[in-house]
């Protein structure tokens, strides 16, 4: 039997990664999480220790989903051509656009999190496996050449997880006037195509431009 503290804790968690992923960290309120699960603020401090912690917990279970949804898994990706895995990266990226399901908004936390940063996310950051992250650079590794130096690494890799998260943020844009978009699958796997063709142009040439200036 799931004793009552279990379930609070649970919805807890529930309403905080519905709310967060809408929000962010900052934007959040306790109390807007505490009314979506039918509890009070005690329960937030009993169970998490307050506002950072339930948001470490909402981080954590944003890890796990994504490593066990094998989405991003760095060997996944690596078996497929290097266009064909930067479109499933970038449609993973979009998901968010189509609202649907617990992995959209773990999505979309990671988003807010390229926004905002949090010191909870860098330090967590240090001491997990975030598969987006070793995605991205993996990705960009495969363009680059593995004799890229860190930095350029390093910013590549940045600059390509804000691609999918510039039409996230923007989407209620999208749906209105003038453009009136259809936000669903058929439009997320439209956009993942053309982004990934885009990008790859952009990455291609700036490895070719890297081993003109290596010579």
């Amino acid at each position: 039997m799931i004793r009552a503290a279990d379930r609070t804790r649970q919805a807890l968690l529930d309403a905080a990664i519905a709310v967060f992923s809408e929000k962010g960290y900052e934007g959040a309120s306790v109390r807007e999480i505490t009314r979506e699960a039918h509890a009070n603020q005690a329960a937030i401090t009993y169970h998490f220790g307050g506002k950072e912690g339930l948001y470490r917990e909402v981080l954590l279970a944003t890890f796990r989903a994504f490593k066990e949804s094998n989405l991003l898994d760095a060997e996944k990706l690596d078996a497929l051509p290097p266009k064909e895995a930067l479109r499933l990266f970038l449609r993973q990226q979009l998901l968010p656009l189509c609202r649907r399901g617990q992995l959209a908004r773990f999505t979309r936390i990671l988003n807010w999190e390229i926004l905002q940063r949090t010191e909870v996310f860098q330090e967590l950051v240090v001491s997990q496996n975030i598969s987006a992250i070793s995605a991205a650079e993996g990705l960009v590794r495969r363009f680059l050449g593995e004799a890229a130096d860190r930095e350029a690494v390093a910013v590549t890799t940045l600059w390509l997880m804000h691609q999918g998260f510039i039409f996230v943020r923007g989407s209620e844009h999208l749906s209105r006037a003038p453009l009136n978009f259809k936000l669903d699958d058929a439009f997320v796997d439209r956009l993942a195509n053309l982004l990934a063709e885009l990008l790859t142009v952009g990455l291609s040439g700036t490895g070719r431009a890297r081993g003109e200036i290596c010579r």
